[in-house]
């Protein structure tokens, strides 16, 4: 079993938690979400971080043919950086955003978000996690979000400016599992 804590802990778009603990069995079935504050959850073998932590990467374009992703797609606003274009321009709509990267390697995402700082700097940095784990899950009918006996990989952002909530071009993400 492992327990992760962090100051914010993405849900879903709707259920953002403050000092919460995720807790993962063997399987990495996510077998409790605890509040730090609430005094339910015992702290020792729990690895606290920095930053948000968050379901893993869903890419689209590598479950499914790329004919199959346009017709789930009228409802959102998607992008595909599987190939960092010369230019990046992202028009913020009222529809949810997608970002896909063609890959869920945090070291492949890695070296592509500081390319997207600043073209993503409309958005809030939940909306950018929303964008890469969560509505991509559930187009592929997938469970979206961190749910108590869900799996997921979990992943966490760290160095995120969590005053502004915003990305910086110095943000990793980090598998924890």
């Amino acid at each position: 079993m492992i327990r992760v804590g962090s100051q914010l802990t993405f849900c879903s778009p709707e259920r953002i938690l403050r000092r919460s603990v995720v807790q993962l069995d063997e399987k990495n079935i996510i077998t409790g979400i605890f509040s730090l504050d609430d005094g339910n959850v015992e702290t020792a073998q729990t690895l606290f971080y920095d930053g948000i932590v968050s379901p893993g990467i869903v890419s689209l374009k590598q479950a499914m043919p790329v004919e199959g992703i346009s017709g789930h797609l009228k409802d959102y606003e998607y992008y595909d950086f599987s190939v960092i274009p010369s230019e990046i321009v992202l028009l913020k709509t009222d529809k949810p955003l997608i970002l896909d990267f063609g890959t869920n390697s945090t070291d492949r995402i890695n070296t592509l978000l500081p390319y997207l700082t600043e073209a993503l700097k409309a958005y809030s940095i939940f909306e950018i996690i929303a964008a890469c784990t969560y509505f991509p899950a559930l187009i592929m009918g997938q469970t979206a979000g961190l749910t108590v006996n869900g799996s997921s990989g979990i992943l966490l952002w760290e160095n995120v400016d969590l005053i502004e909530k915003k990305l910086l071009a110095t943000t990793q993400i980090r598998e924890m599992n």
